[in-house]
């Protein structure tokens, strides 16, 4: 992958175990090993969904594969809710996005959002754990195009597609 250095595959901390084994149970990516932890951009801090700052953010960490794509756990509340009991859908956007956005920094390269497609596949209850991916599928020059998919269980429940513009 253009400049990763991966690293002996190992497990170095009890969060990369949990989503190691989250990432396990779904047929399609039983051969996937997290490698290590994506770096947080310092212009990223207060992001809601991945920042270290915010007090109401849900922090999520996410790690790399051996080919490239980012994957984080995630589990909604209350304060995400859309209809009674289910996640709301600009919620799920969200966690789309944040994958997508963090497979892009996983290549050393801050980009924002141009546009995005979703399509949501199932209700996700509130309490769901989900399992996030976040890819990218092709780059020029300064556009990059990627994908991000959310699980619940082994069922895939919401995609999208999306292109990034070098900042």
């Amino acid at each position: 992958m253009m400049g990763i250095k991966y690293k002996e595959w190992k497990m170095d901390n009890p969060n990369q175990s949990l989503l190691q084994a989250e990432i396990e149970k779904c047929e399609p990516f039983k051969s996937i090993h997290l490698v290590e932890k994506v770096i947080k951009h310092q212009s990223h801090q207060h992001c809601m969904l991945c920042g270290t700052e915010p007090t109401f953010g849900l922090k999520l960490d996410f790690y790399n594969d051996q080919h490239g794509a980012v994957w984080s756990r995630a589990k909604g509340s209350i304060h995400q809710q859309g209809y009674q009991g289910i996640l709301h859908g600009g919620f799920i956007a969200s966690l789309l996005d944040a994958g997508m956005c963090q497979a892009v920094f996983n290549r050393g390269i801050e980009a924002v959002t141009g546009d995005m497609n979703i399509r949501y596949l199932a209700e996700i209850p509130l309490n769901a754990e989900m399992l996030i991916r976040g890819a990218i599928t092709s780059s020029c020059l300064t556009l990059y195009k990627a994908e991000a998919g959310i699980y619940v269980g082994q069922q895939l429940v919401a995609k999208s597609t999306a292109r990034f513009m070098k900042r």
